[in-house]
């Protein structure tokens, strides 16, 4: 009997250990997953109203955006009412000649429609080391900036349409607007079939923005970046053959500490706390990142620049971060603040992730736009 037990209870324990490892390995997954197609479905125009789907993402307060099936953009602003499964809200900007009645969009948090909307745009291709090129968007006037360009980087499963919200602040400023894409978003090949490695492969293309940059006469850089857009950006500041073109930083919902954030993922799953260091060892690992069919290995746990790891790029940074942000958690930003005397943290308390330019859209345009101006 003493032994039936023994073997039951060892048969129990590979089978926790196998569930664990399968839920590591779902968590990981997930976490570096290509970006899901949007979900587009039907929406009713009517005058200055316009009724969508109800979503945890449609019932946000502010200003967002509707992308039609024939990618033109419609511009939405706050609640008016809910109607069972459906919201409506406040029509704020429309596309020429589109009538009342039914059209089939996807919700966004893009609240500005094109770049042309910003200022005087250029479509640009950057090329890269990798091969092939990146298109970008560069806004602004040359002639008036000085050498002094941003460049706006996005944040995981995200684009550049969603890094376009920080280029009114930074235009305004006097400042070059580079609004880049890079390998693996939905723009800048390969994307689909690639899963993100949390900015360790993707801050080489925003490295080759750099670099363009500089051939066109930048002198001082400020780099804008966005969510992972942060990992980016430390990596970038680190390594860049042209850090020393670095003046800035601002960072809007900064990954600044992966395993902060993957502990918050797996806690909000309500998944053993083991788990999320679990799901890092898989990243970590060769195995891993093979059954993950990612380029390389990621060793997420290193991926922090709120400890003594890694200094930090030692130059003047804003941080821009919500206190209630639900994916990365406020704490990393507050850490990395306490540690680094170059830095300055805006806070607000806006919902969701990255909504702080979506409903304080004036205090977040001035400051960025502000601190720009004392840099």
């Amino acid at each position: 009997m003493i032994r039936s037990l023994a073997i039951g209870a060892g048969a129990t324990a590979a089978t926790v250990a196998l569930a664990h490892t399968a839920l590591a390995g779902y968590v990981a997954r997930r976490l570096i997953a290509p970006r899901a197609p949007k979900v587009f479905s039907p929406a009713l125009i009517k005058g200055d109203t316009v009724s969508v789907p109800a979503t945890a993402d449609s019932l946000q307060p502010g200003t967002y955006g509707l992308r039609l099936d024939d990618g033109s953009h419609l511009r939405v602003g706050e609640v008016v009412r809910t109607d069972g499964d459906r919201v409506v809200r406040t029509v704020l900007e429309r596309p020429s000649g589109l009538a009342d009645g039914e059209v089939i969009a996807a919700w966004t948090s893009q609240n500005i429609g094109a770049p042309e909307d910003v200022g005087p745009t250029r479509h640009v291709s950057i090329p890269l080391r990798r091969g092939g090129v990146a298109e970008a968007w560069e806004i602004g006037d040359e002639a008036t900036a000085d050498g002094r360009w941003t460049i706006h980087v996005h944040g995981l499963r995200s684009s550049r349409n969603g890094a376009l919200r920080s280029a009114p602040a930074t235009v305004d400023a006097g400042w070059i607007s580079l609004v880049v894409s890079y390998a693996g978003d939905e723009e800048c090949a390969p994307a689909d079939t690639l899963p993100s490695t949390l900015g360790t492969r993707e801050w080489r293309d925003v490295d080759d923005a750099i670099a363009y940059a500089v051939e066109r006469g930048a002198r001082e850089i400020v780099l804008v970046a966005w969510s992972m857009g942060g990992t980016i950006a430390m990596l970038a500041a680190e390594q860049s053959a042209h850090r020393d073109a670095l003046v800035g930083l601002v960072l809007v919902a900064p990954a600044l500490d992966w395993t902060r954030i993957v502990e918050n993922a797996v806690a909000s799953a309500h998944l053993p706390r083991t788990v999320a260091a679990a799901s890092m060892r898989v990243l970590g690992s060769p195995v891993g990142a093979r059954a993950l069919g990612l380029v390389e290995a990621v060793d997420a746990r290193a991926l922090t620049w709120v400890g003594p790891q890694r200094p930090g790029p030692g130059i003047p940074t804003l941080i821009v971060h919500s206190r209630v942000d639900p994916v990365v958690p406020f704490s990393g930003s507050v850490a990395y603040v306490e540690r680094h005397p170059d830095a300055e943290l805006l806070a607000f308390d806006a919902t969701g992730h990255c909504n702080e330019a979506n409903q304080e859209t004036e205090r977040f345009h001035d400051g960025i736009a502000g601190w720009l101006r004392r840099l």
